[in-house]
């Protein structure tokens, strides 16, 4: 009776064993963040926060949708063929003319963090052309919290698991003059500079946005590509 209940044991030991090592391969643990979302702020110190994102690359988009030019970071320079544009409003070559080419823009994200807070509405995608890029201000002469630079569309939702991409994209318009350049007429574009910003909405209120560098937006945002220059050419 005694070995029997020693065996007996023994087997319903080595099946909790067994049930205990088969429940743990049918659970999924969740990815670790990767090392590259511990990032810095404007000023280089470590962010209080990890970096949801990184910016693989941004591709500019023509009228049959194939690529006019990618970035792949910061203060890059990229000349786009007014040819490719998916509308231009003026298509001629003559000095002093005015128009505006438009393109799509295909910002591609890679995840490299879970949120630190759960968003609310969604992620916001925007840009400005302030030539400070990253450290434009939280001030908006329009008042609210998005400081001195433009939406593109509302909030979005970026789901994708740690490690993986998403395409977002939006359209962009460029206008540019007409100018003489030695023997050519060529467009100059109005703008000289170009920044992307990639937001949480709800962790980018909670950093100390009255303090430095929080008070930058570059350093609340969850990725960004400041200073592009992004230009046309004929």
């Amino acid at each position: 009776m005694f070995k029997l209940s020693i065996t007996s044991f023994c087997l319903a030991l080595a099946y909790g064993v067994l049930a205990l090592a088969v429940s743990c391969t049918d659970h999924e643990v969740p990815a670790s963040n990767l090392p590259e979302s511990k990032c810095k702020d404007v000023n280089g110190g470590d962010r209080l926060y990890p970096c949801e994102f990184s910016i693989e690359k941004i591709t500019f988009l023509g009228a049959d949708g194939a690529a006019a030019g990618t970035v792949t970071g910061s203060n890059q320079v990229l000349a786009l063929p007014r040819s490719l544009a998916k509308a231009d409003s003026y298509t001629g070559n003559e000095e002093a003319k005015i128009g505006v080419a438009t393109f799509d823009v295909q910002i591609t994200l890679k995840r490299i963090a879970s949120p630190s807070f759960p968003v609310n509405e969604g992620y916001l995608i925007g840009y400005t052309h302030n030539t400070s890029g990253g450290k434009i201000l939280h001030t908006s002469t329009g008042g609210g919290t998005y400081g001195e630079r433009d939406k593109f569309g509302p909030p979005v939702a970026l789901n994708m698991a740690i490690g993986e991409n998403m395409d977002v994209k939006y359209e962009m318009s460029f206008p540019y003059r007409m100018e003489k350049a030695g023997l050519v007429v060529v467009p100059v574009t109005v703008f000289a500079s170009s920044s992307f910003f990639v937001d949480n909405d709800v962790t980018t209120l909670k950093l100390p946005r009255t303090t430095v560098p929080y008070n930058y937006v570059g350093s609340v945002t969850e990725a960004f590509y400041e200073r592009l220059m992004v230009t046309l050419k004929n």
